[in-house]
C-alpha cells in the first residue's frame, strides 16, 4: 500500500470512528429529548372518566356514561354535564400525540406539574378496570403527561391540559335561553308589572301601540345564546316565582325564564331549557339584560 493510500485508509477510519460515536452519544444522550410517543387507548365500552384538577384543589369529578346519557357527580351534587362536554374529551384521549420526551427524572416531576400531587389526574375506566391513568400538567406553550407509574414527562399539545384542569363548574350546562328570534311572535312579562309584546309581522306591539322594534331586536339579540353564571346549588323553589317571562313561537312556547327573588335582593333564575339548573343573579344584572318595565319599549 503506498503512503497516500495508507493516509486515506486512516481519515477514511477516523471518519468511520467519529461517525460511530456521533451516534451512539446522540443514542444514549439526546435522544431522551427528542423521541416522541403516541398515547392510545380503546375507549369503546368506556364507563367512566374520573379527574382530578389541580386548580380544583384535586377534588374528584366523575363523568360516568348512563343509559341516560353522560353524569357528572362530585361530592354530593349530580348533574348533567354541558351538552358534548365528556363526548368532546373522550375523544381527546382515544390518541395523545406528543412531541418528545422532556424528562425522565423524578425529581423534576413537579417542574412540569405532572407530579402526584401537583398534576390534574386523569382516570379511564371500562367497568372497573382502568384502561388509562395520567397526570398531566401545563407550560408557558404546551401541555405536559406522564403515565401513572412511569418516569417519562412528555410534550403535548396545549389544548390538553385546559381541558382536564378545570372545576366542576365549568364542565356544567350553563344554558338559560337559546331562541330563534326569527320566529318568536309574542314575550309574556309576568309579574310586576305584567305586560305582552306581539309581533305582527315585523312589527311589535305593546297594547295596541307600536313599539321600537330596534329596541326589541337588540334585547333578543343578547338573548339568543345567554348563559347563567353562577350556580345556585343551595336554592329550592318553594311555591310559584316572582317574574316569568314567556318567549312564545307560532305554534308553541319556545322558552319560559322564572325568578325568584331573594331577602337580600338578587334573583335566582331557572329556565324550561335548562330545567335542573338554577343560576344566581343581581337585580342589576335581571333588569338590565330579561326583565323590562312596559315603559321602556315606547317610541
Amino acid at each position: 500500500m503506498t503512503k497516500l493510500n495508507k493516509q486515506l485508509a486512516m481519515v477514511l477510519a477516523g471518519l468511520i470512528i467519529v461517525y460511530v460515536l456521533s451516534v451512539t452519544l446522540h443514542l444514549t444522550g439526546r435522544e431522551t429529548n427528542t423521541r416522541a410517543f403516541t398515547f392510545h387507548i380503546d375507549t369503546s365500552g368506556t364507563t367512566e372518566i374520573d379527574l382530578y384538577p389541580y386548580q380544583a384543589g384535586r377534588r374528584e369529578i366523575k363523568l360516568a356514561r348512563t343509559p341516560r346519557g353522560w353524569q357528572l357527580t362530585s361530592g354530593s351534587l349530580t348533574v348533567a354535564p354541558a351538552p358534548g362536554s365528556a363526548v368532546a374529551l373522550l375523544s381527546a384521549l382515544v390518541s395523545i400525540p406528543t412531541q418528545r420526551i422532556v424528562s425522565r427524572n423524578k425529581d423534576r416531576w413537579d417542574n412540569y406539574r405532572v407530579g402526584d400531587t401537583t398534576g390534574t389526574r386523569v382516570m379511564v375506566y371500562k367497568g372497573k378496570d382502568p384502561i388509562a391513568d395520567y397526570f398531566i400538567g401545563n407550560g408557558n406553550t404546551m401541555s405536559y403527561i406522564r403515565a401513572n407509574g412511569h418516569d417519562e414527562v412528555y410534550a403535548a399539545d396545549s389544548y390538553l391540559e385546559s381541558m382536564v384542569d378545570k372545576g366542576v363548574g365549568d364542565w356544567r350546562d350553563k344554558s338559560l335561553l337559546r331562541l330563534n328570534i326569527t320566529n318568536l311572535t309574542g314575550i309574556s312579562f309576568q309579574g310586576s308589572p305584567g305586560y305582552v309584546l306581539s309581533k305582527k309581522d315585523s312589527t311589535w306591539w305593546l297594547a295596541g301601540g307600536r313599539v321600537s322594534t330596534d329596541s326589541v331586536n337588540r334585547y333578543l339579540s343578547a338573548l339568543q345564546y345567554y348563559n347563567g353564571g353562577k350556580f345556585a346549588d343551595d336554592f329550592t323553589a318553594h311555591g310559584s316565582p316572582d317574574r316569568s317571562i314567556l318567549f312564545n313561537g307560532a305554534t308553541s312556547p319556545m322558552a319560559t325564564l322564572q325568578a325568584w327573588k331573594r331577602p337580600d335582593g338578587s334573583w335566582v333564575l331557572n329556565s324550561s331549557q335548562n330545567p335542573t339548573a338554577y343560576f344566581a343573579v343581581t337585580d342589576s344584572a335581571l333588569t338590565h339584560d330579561l326583565w323590562r318595565n312596559p315603559s321602556l319599549w315606547i317610541k
